[in-house]
Parts: C-alpha cells; structure tokens; sequence
C-alpha cells in the first residue's frame, strides 16, 4: 500500500471521516449498553453543559487551526488551556480573566516558539514535556498561592469569576470570525504559505521564522483563552483540585480541528459534534462504563479526523 497526493483534494472525504466517526460511536454504545440504555445515552442531552463545552472545545479547536495550517505542531494546548484557567482562577473579573489567560498561555509557548525559531528544535517535543510543567505548576499554585482555605480539608483553589454560556458563545464565534478574517488577511496568506515549506515563504520575501513564532502564539493564547472559558463556565466548581488539574479539553480541541478539516467553519460543526459526544461520556458513566470508555469515544473521532485529512490530501494505492 503506497500513498499518493491528489491533484485536487477531495473534500467528500471529511464527510466519510465524521460519518465514520458517528458509526463507530453509535456501535460501540449499543454494543456496550443496548436497547433502552443506548438511547438514553444518545438523547439524554444538559443543553447548559453541551453549550459551554462546545464553545470551550471550538475555541481551543481554532487554536490548532493556527498552528497545523502553518505546518507547525503545536500539541501542548493542553497546557496552555491548564495556564489559562490558572490565570483567569487568579484574576477579579471576567474581562481581567480573559486578558490574563490569553498573555499567560502565549508566554507558556513562547519558550518552545523561541527555540524552534532559533535553535530548530522540534516545537512538538517542546510543546508536549511542557504539558507537564504545566500541570506542576498549577498543583503548586493550588497547593499554595491559590488554596481557598474555607474548604477545610480540602486541597481546592479559589473559584474563577462567573462567566455566562451565552457570553463564552459569543467569544468562540467573535474568535472564529477573527480567524477567517486572518485568513483572508495577507498574513493569514503567509501562515498558509508556511506550510508547504520554509522557502515559499522566503521567496515570497518575508521571514519563515517571524511567522512560524505567530502561528504558535497565536495557537497558544487561543488555547489560553479556551481554558479559561471552560473553568469560568461552570455552573459550580469553578475551581482547580490538586488531583484534577487538566480537563482534557485542549485535546478535545485538537480531536475538532482535524475532523473539522483544519476549516474555522468545520471546527464549528466538529466541535457541536465533540461536546455531543461528552455529553454521550457523561451519560455513559450513568450507567455504569467506566470514564476510560467515554475518553476513548472522543479519541476516536481525532482518529477518523485524521483519516479523513489523509484520504483529502491522498490516494491510496493498494499495490
């Protein structure tokens, strides 16, 4: 079998991957469940939850669009999502929190953004390990500067400031209208560029470092901001545990961009379809499958995403 690049992408291939995505959920919860169980899974839909996590999920899905359509891989967002929800936990207000985790998050990855730019060294290698430094460094600000010491016997930090579904709706659309403004913008022109190598952008005389360095801070301040949505949106725990720093949202996000074929507009469609299928998680420990299972239904449609971006970009050849 032997991979060959199409002449023209065939974008038929996208509707295959989320079609395939949804057959391989929908088997594998009748399969688990059946019957009356399986439907209350599917329909059984918090229309306040499903509305937070897909704007938290589109906005962190427009932060990979940033970075994989530049051809770099940022695939940290998990801890620039960790930095941002720690910055708007530490901030008074809403507006104050928005601001912070957006500059919090793009100085988390402007040290891997520096060394790729200056030292060539490989951005998602450095992006990943500082998901992990990341979530240190939250514990210790739970654990410490950030401990709301009412709880007694409890090791939580204080609570973010409370931000309205609507709001975070309306900022994960302001932040997809800004996207493909960039895009049409002659900036967004060279980030594209980007992606099919170095010296197109140089030829088109401009510097291939100085874009590759925006495409990663501006991947991590919307991934900063999408943090924040997530934590600012709860009804209630707005809060960080010491056991439970990350959601898993930053790659809720990554699972989106590449099933919503790196498109701003697509994002907004997989991103529906990912906060749908938490909701389908949340239902499935309700009746009793453990939370691995829930994980691995999400998994499966970055995997079908990514199916569908080969199959877009490639024929396959089975000789």
């Amino acid at each position: 079998m032997r991979l060959i690049q199409r002449s023209k992408p065939a974008s038929v291939y996208y509707v295959v991957a989320f079609l395939s995505s949804l057959a391989t959920v929908l088997a594998a919860v009748y399969a688990l469940t059946g019957g009356a169980d399986a439907v209350r899974v599917f329909t059984n839909i918090n229309l306040q939850m499903f509305l937070r996590v897909f704007a938290a999920v589109c906005v962190m899905g427009l932060a990979s669009v940033f970075s994989y359509r530049s051809g770099v891989w940022n695939i940290g967002q998990e801890g620039q999502a960790v930095m941002g929800a720690l910055a708007a936990i530490a901030a008074p207000d809403v507006i104050t929190a928005l601001a912070l985790s957006a500059a919090v998050a793009t100085g988390w990855i402007a040290t891997p953004a520096l060394l790729r730019v200056w030292l060539g060294v490989n951005e998602a290698v450095t992006t990943f390990l500082t998901f992990f430094i990341a979530v240190y460094i939250a514990r210790y600000f739970v654990e410490n500067p950030l401990r709301d010491l009412t709880k007694k016997g409890f090791i939580v930090s204080v609570e973010a400031p409370f931000l309205e579904t609507y709001a975070a709706l309306a900022i994960a659309l302001l932040a997809a209208v800004g996207v493909v403004a960039l895009y049409r913008a002659r900036v967004g022109l060279y980030l594209r560029l980007l992606s099919s190598g170095e010296e197109v952008v140089k030829y088109a005389g401009k510097s291939p470092k100085l874009y590759t360095a925006l495409a990663l801070l501006l991947s991590g301040a919307l991934a900063g901001v999408g943090g924040a949505l997530e934590i600012m949106t709860r009804e209630a725990g707005r809060y960080m545990t010491l056991q439970q720093v990350n959601t898993g949202f930053g790659l809720f996000g990554i699972s989106a961009s590449w099933l919503g074929g790196l498109n701003p507009l697509g994002v907004l469609a997989a991103s529906l379809y990912i906060a749908w299928l938490y909701e389908v998680g949340i239902n499935l420990k309700t009746v009793g499958m453990p939370a691995l299972v829930a994980n691995a239904l999400v998994g499966s449609a970055m995997v079908w995403g990514l199916v569908g971006y080969v199959l877009y970009r490639y024929r396959v050849v089975w000789r």
